[in-house]
Parts: C-alpha cells; structure tokens; sequence
C-alpha cells in the first residue's frame, strides 16, 4: 500500500492495483492534479508521476516505463500488458511508433516494437513476438478496417 494525496484527503492505494500512470493534463478535469493513476478507478493526485512510479516500483517490480507519442513517461504494469502491437498507417501519428495493450486498452508509444518487448520483459511481463511489417500484412489489417472486422480495443487517453 502506498499513500497518495487526491485533491483534498490522503488515500490508500494498493500498488497490484495500478495499471498505468503518466501526468495528468487538462482534459483530465482537475487543475492541481500533476499525476493520473489508472486501476479499478482513474484516480488524479496531486504527487508527481516521477513520486509516483517510483513509489509503486519499490513495492511491484512489475512496473514498466515507456515514452508516450508527445515524450511524456507512461508506466505500467507489465503483468497487465501484452504487446508489442503492430500499427497501421494511420495510427503512426503524433510520433507513436508502437504501441501495447494495458489491461485490454491500446496504449501507443514513441518507442520501437523492440524497445515495448524488453521492457515488458525487463519487468516479468510476457511480451507478443515483434511485429513484421511488410507489404502484405499491412494491406491484409487495412481491408479488415475497411470490412470493420479490424481489433475494436479501446484507446487510452
């Protein structure tokens, strides 16, 4: 259990609990929150995202870091994610070269397939193989979008 600070009371927080954590931002609907910490709730505290993971790491060395498509940090829990995932065209946008699903929610990233595959590893997760993009794979995900029989994975934010 860790102590985090909400936007008034302190909270318990169990660190198997946590399945990511990255700053917070505006969208997110509280000013003075700094962190959000994704679990059985989304919770935004006022903690640093740095504080933060470091918190959760000493006490669940299943905590991994990759980079998010704008630089920022994103942590997760490399028991909860399988990835690395391929990415069509239109996802590779805003810098995401790769991406991960994290308790069932796409997650893309700045990082390379391999980079997504050591660091599930590095934290005991058990990555996917690495994706081989070629000519015919690409094509194959595309007519699967335009049947809509592509993945429907939820994105996270």
């Amino acid at each position: 259990m860790i102590t985090l600070t909400l936007a008034g009371p302190q909270i318990q927080v169990g660190t198997r609990r946590v399945t990511r954590i990255r700053h917070a931002v505006p969208n997110d609907g509280n000013p003075k929150a700094k962190t959000r910490v994704d679990g059985v709730e989304p919770m935004l505290v006022i903690e640093l995202p740095e504080f933060v993971a470091s918190t959760v790491k000493a006490n669940s060395p299943t905590l991994a870091k990759l980079s998010l498509p704008d630089g920022n940090p994103v942590w997760f829990n490399a028991e909860n994610a399988s990835g690395p995932l391929r990415l069509v065209p239109s996802q590779k946008v805003s810098g995401a070269l790769s991406a991960l699903l994290i308790s069932g929610k796409r997650q893309y990233v700045a990082n390379t397939h391999d980079e997504v595959a050591e660091a599930i590893a590095a934290a005991g997760g058990s990555p996917l193989p690495i994706p081989v993009d070629s000519f015919l794979t690409t094509t194959l995900i595309f007519l699967r979008t335009l049947r809509g029989t592509a993945s429907t994975e939820k994105d996270w934010d």
